[in-house]
């Protein structure tokens, strides 16, 4: 487990310098939608450290390799993950670019009793009802690896990752999304509305987002620093003023916490708020330096 979280912090800080998000690829009518986009990987100052980090821990270059050879995973080699749907519970479709071997995937699928495999065309979809719930996946032979909760979603999404498939027209707040940072790494959107004519939502839960029509954040490198913007359309302009000032309560109190912990204090840079009609817009700046540091206690600690 500890060597699964630093590869995953390892993941998460290359794609801080990453691509912006190809609708092409996401599936039309998509009420959510989260993307990490490793490929501009390795320029990004926390990604620098890890990288040099990690190639002089032999322990986790090892636990690397083996999930490669086992699984036919190259976890360096990944290039960006997609996951969306429209908001169904456990229903959606996930496409992971690069660093998948076919070869090794098929072998390790066919040895297990618990996976069944069938044909669509040129591909093998295997599936498995064990577990918590059903799913199903495919491992295409230019490393990519489609997967879902049936033959049905997985099959979507193989069309989808070959570019044949409709796409996604976008939301007005996941284009905006998509055109705040340069590179961003790791995206979230969900046109909430749409959502929550499908999705099977608890009360108290919906009480709580009923007066909003679609939110999002994006998280990117942005001069020395690491920075998230948050987006949140509200249903009217009526709505709007209580959302912003609900938002701006939680990070006064916020503020409050980090005024008391030094630590905190060196981590965040700074906040704004601004709302213009329907909109609120959410800016948080960490600092690069003091997460870097963290990193490395952390290192220490897990190896």
């Amino acid at each position: 487990m500890k060597t699964f979280l630093l590869v995953t912090a390892w993941i998460l800080a290359f794609s801080l310098n990453a691509k912006q998000l190809d609708l092409k690829k996401v599936s039309d009518g998509s009420n959510w939608i989260m993307h990490m986009d490793f490929e501009s990987m390795r320029s990004s100052e926390i990604g620098v450290f890890i990288e040099d980090a990690y190639e002089n821990i032999p322990e986790v270059q090892s636990k690397i390799m083996k999930v490669q050879e086992k699984y036919g995973l190259d976890l360096m080699n990944t290039s960006s993950l997609s996951m969306f749907g429209s908001g169904e519970k456990h229903k959606g479709i996930g496409i992971l670019e690069g660093g998948v071997d076919a070869s090794i995937v098929n072998r390790f699928a066919q040895s297990k009793d618990s996976i069944e495999s069938s044909k669509m065309g040129k591909n093998i979809i295997f599936s498995s009802q064990k577990g918590r719930r059903p799913m199903a996946f495919t491992a295409l032979k230019n490393g990519k690896m489609i997967f879902g909760p049936d033959q049905d979603y997985v099959s979507e999404g193989i069309f989808l990752a070959k570019g044949k498939g409709n796409g996604s027209p976008g939301h007005p707040i996941l284009n905006s999304l998509n055109g705040l940072l340069a590179d961003p790494g790791f995206l979230l959107f969900a046109n909430v509305k749409g959502a929550m004519e499908v999705a099977d939502l608890d009360e108290r839960v919906r009480f709580m987002v009923e007066k909003v029509d679609a939110a999002g954040v994006v998280v990117g490198d942005h001069d020395g620093g690491l920075k998230i913007i948050g987006l949140v359309q509200t249903d009217s302009i009526e709505s709007s003023e209580p959302m912003e000032n609900m938002i701006r309560g939680g990070l006064a109190m916020m503020d409050m916490k980090i005024s008391n912990n030094p630590d905190m204090s060196k981590l965040f840079k700074g906040y704004q708020v601004t709302r213009t009609e329907k909109l609120i817009r959410v800016e948080i700046e960490l600092s690069n330096a003091f997460l870097i540091e963290r990193i490395k206690r952390e290192m220490k600690k897990s190896v």
